[in-house]
């Protein structure tokens, strides 16, 4: 078949678009120009035979042979997908199509392709052919998933900390309750002794779990302090040894004598292992080993090219290595998003890796997994060492926690919070008054400021401003002593507050022990 010039190619009756018509004409006579665009043009029968292809097809597909346009070749595999099919069916009906492939390269990648295809008909009766056109859109793709990902991370996260102030405003009665009753039930018997300490148990483990949505979601903020890692790993082992069943194996190499220090929240740095070996001791249900392990490792200026995260200099590497099932390779990319676990429902909630993350990128820090399916998974975390010198920690002295019938204003918009909280302090010798609103505790100050010690005053109430209501407290008296309760974060409190600042901040669920020495610090 001879063409002659663009103009003697029709498209189902119609003559094709003048670009298209061009196009065609160079792919029969003149393919050296196509060879520079980066697009893949491929132009082949309908039942799928190649007849032409450019450089580029070759490039991105690989399997035309060595040289464009030197050999049919087949496209006809490509055409069984049923998703072909159907382009297939379009183009012949309408005379053009386009959409999106997700197609298979001859080395086996993976690759998103954008397809432009046209239905190109002789005059001359020679049978129609498809003209396409691809573009590899897999970087594309890739980005856009990451940039939906960070997006929907986002709205987590603000879903998030709306969820745990309500979870927290429930748990504080809840958890000051499991501590009240021991001390106001002495006589108890055996079995509500144990059903009580099912309750503080449970109490805690929902503290810890709110915990550990904040972190997700206020990004892992934290008081820092120069710890030595090494006893903060050999607590962890103990704990592990005392609760994990005697199947699990488990064992601590400190590969260093003189491990280097961090700046760290031993709190969350704490959490971060307690999660790493709950996830091994879940993936080994028959047993097997445990290992931890820490040492001193100095990551040069080139490593940083491997992993986004990281920069070169001294770092305190810790391990947690298990035995156990493995994780399939399909979702190694996918384990640390918030909310997704691989366990049953009921038995993980698909925070604690996302938790783990945040708190070590939060420490400058990054993680490093491994993981073969049936031999096992290690997680290595990255934490810049300290370079000074190990301090030494004193404990303060704590004061004595009892009261000295001091009046306390107590102001909740939760009836049970407010029950609550005067029960405990008045256990502990004080008196307590309780205001459902910032109106009502106004107006009581106004009247009593000369009796009440100290206001715990509920930072988040409907129809509230706090920074108003503190203004007015403190046009009453200037030297008021508030004492914040919020499921908000002191630094957050900070951040919004623009009045008088507040005297101290308790952050719910707090113990009873937190509470009396808000009290009694300062007072």
């Amino acid at each position: 078949m001879e063409i002659r010039s663009p103009s003697a190619v029709i498209n189902k009756g119609r003559v094709v678009p003048q670009a298209i018509a061009e196009l065609h004409y160079l792919c029969r006579e003149h393919s050296i120009l196509l060879d520079l665009i980066t697009d893949a043009i491929v132009l082949c029968s309908i039942e799928g035979q190649v007849k032409y292809w450019n450089r580029s097809a070759e490039t991105i597909y690989g399997c035309f042979g060595t040289g464009a346009g030197s050999q049919a070749v087949d496209f006809r595999d490509r055409f069984e997908d049923p998703h072909c099919r159907e382009a297939i069916e379009l183009t012949i009906s309408q005379g053009e199509w386009s959409g999106e492939f997700q197609l298979a390269t001859q080395a086996g990648k993976e690759i998103t392709i954008a397809s432009h295809w046209y239905l190109l008909a002789m005059t001359d009766g020679t049978p129609p052919s498809i003209l396409t056109i691809d573009t590899d859109i897999t970087k594309y793709k890739l980005l856009e998933r990451q940039f939906l990902r960070a997006q929907r991370l986002e709205n987590l996260g603000t879903l998030a900390s709306g969820i745990a102030h309500d979870l927290n405003n429930i748990l504080t009665p809840i958890v000051a309750i499991t501590e009240l009753l021991p001390l106001r039930l002495k006589n108890l018997d055996e079995r509500t002794q144990k059903l009580l300490g099912t309750l503080a148990e449970n109490s805690k483990r929902g503290r810890e779990l709110v915990a550990q949505i904040l972190t997700f979601a206020r990004g892992g903020d934290g008081e820092h302090t120069i710890l030595q890692p090494r006893h903060l790993l050999a607590e962890v082992v103990q704990v592990a040894r005392q609760t994990f069943p005697r199947s699990i194996e488990i064992s601590l190499q400190i590969e260093n004598s003189n491990l280097w220090t961090l700046s760290a929240d031993s709190t969350q740095l704490h959490q971060v292992l307690i999660n790493l070996c709950v996830n091994a001791r879940d993936a080994m249900p028959d047993g097997g080993e445990l290992t931890i392990k820490a040492e001193n490792i100095i990551l040069t200026d080139e490593y940083p090219k491997l992993h986004p995260d990281a920069h070169g200099g001294a770092y305190v590497a810790i391990t947690i290595a298990d035995t156990g099932i493995g994780i399939q390779p399909e979702l190694l990319d996918r384990i640390f998003e918030p909310f997704f676990t691989t366990k049953p429902i009921g038995k993980g909630t698909g925070l604690g890796l996302s938790t783990v993350k945040t708190i070590v990128h939060n420490h400058q820090g990054f993680v490093d997994i491994s993981s073969q399916v049936g031999q096992g998974t290690q997680f290595r975390f990255y934490l810049p060492a300290n370079d000074r010198v190990e301090s030494v920690q004193v404990e303060s002295i704590v004061p004595a926690l009892t009261g000295n019938g001091e009046l306390i204003l107590i102001v909740d918009d939760e009836p049970s919070i407010r029950e609550i909280l005067g029960t405990t302090i008045e256990s502990y010798d004080y008196q307590s008054v309780t205001a459902r609103d910032s109106q009502q505790a106004i107006e009581l100050y106004r009247q009593h400021h000369h009796e009440i010690h100290t206001i715990l005053l509920d930072y988040m109430m409907p129809g509230g401003n706090p920074d108003h209501t503190i203004a007015q407290l403190h046009s009453i008296d200037p030297h008021v002593r508030v004492i914040l309760m919020s499921g908000l974060s002191a630094d957050e409190i900070a951040a919004e507050s623009h009045g008088e600042p507040a005297t101290s901040f308790l952050a719910k669920p707090f113990s009873t022990r937190d509470l009396l020495c808000a009290l009694k610090v300062g007072g």
